[in-house]
C-alpha cells in the first residue's frame, strides 16, 4: 500500500497528499506534460492540485483519508494519460514532513543538490518500514566520500561527489523495490514548503 495513516489536514479539513512517480520525463518515451499530469488527478476529484517541476512531482487535496484502492486508480489513470505505467508513492503531508525532518544526513551534506532521498511506499499505518532495516549496505569504507542513511522510512544518500558520480551500486538501490523514487533535498525543500503552506493556510 502507497498511502495511508494519519494525513495532514489544513485548517479546512482537506487532506493534503504528495504524489511522487518515478522515471518521468528522462527520455523520449517517457515524456509527460505537466498539464497533463496535473489534469488526471483533477479528473480523479482531487482539489488544488499543483505540480513541481517535471519529474513528477505533484501536491494536492482530497475530501477524505486515501486508500490503497486510490493510489491504485491513480496509477491506472497516469497509464491512459502517459501510455506506460509507473507506480506512486502517496505520502499524507504529516508523512512527507516527517520524512523530511528524519534526515540525519543534514548536517553533513554542503550542497543539498547532492544529498538525495529515497522514498518507497509505507505500509498502512504510515509507520517504520520493516524491509529497510533488513537493507544489505555497501561498506562505508568502499563509498567514501558517501555516506548512506537508512531512516525508518526512508533512505538517505549524501552524494558528495555529485549524484551522476554516486558509488553506490545499483543493487543496493534494487532493494528498495520498484516504485522507489529519490528526489535531492532542493526538491523535498521546496515541496515541504508548499504543503506547509496547505496546512497553514487551509487551501
Amino acid at each position: 500500500m502507497n498511502a495511508g495513516g494519519a494525513p495532514g489536514q489544513g485548517a479546512n479539513g482537506m487532506h493534503v497528499y504528495v504524489g511522487l512517480v518515478r522515471g518521468i520525463n528522462v527520455g523520449s518515451s517517457t515524456l509527460v506534460a505537466m498539464a497533463y499530469f496535473r489534469r488526471l488527478f483533477e479528473d480523479l476529484g482531487y482539489t488544488d492540485v499543483v505540480t513541481l517541476l517535471r519529474s513528477g512531482n505533484v501536491v494536492f487535496t482530497s475530501a477524505r483519508v486515501l486508500t490503497a484502492a486510490d493510489v491504485t486508480a491513480i496509477e491506472g489513470a497516469f497509464a491512459t494519460v502517459a501510455g506506460f505505467r509507473a507506480g506512486f508513492v502517496v505520502l499524507s503531508a504529516e508523512q512527507f514532513l516527517g520524512i523530511a525532518a528524519e534526515n540525519t544526513l543534514l548536517d553533513i551534506a554542503t550542497d543539498k543538490a547532492k544529498l538525495v532521498v529515497a522514498y518507497v511506499p509505507l505500509g498502512e499505518a504510515g509507520g517504520p518500514v520493516a524491509g529497510l532495516a533488513q537493507l544489505n549496505l555497501p561498506h562505508a569504507d568502499q563509498l567514501l566520500p558517501e555516506v548512506i542513511a537508512v531512516g525508518p522510512r526512508a533512505v538517505y544518500v549524501w552524494c558528495a561527489n555529485g549524484i551522476s558520480n554516486s558509488r553506490v551500486p545499483a543493487s543496493f538501490w534494487k532493494q528498495l523495490g520498484p516504485v522507489y523514487t529519490a528526489r535531492n533535498v532542493n526538491t523535498v525543500e521546496k515541496l515541504a514548503a508548499l504543503v506547509s503552506q496547505r496546512l497553514e493556510s487551509g487551501e
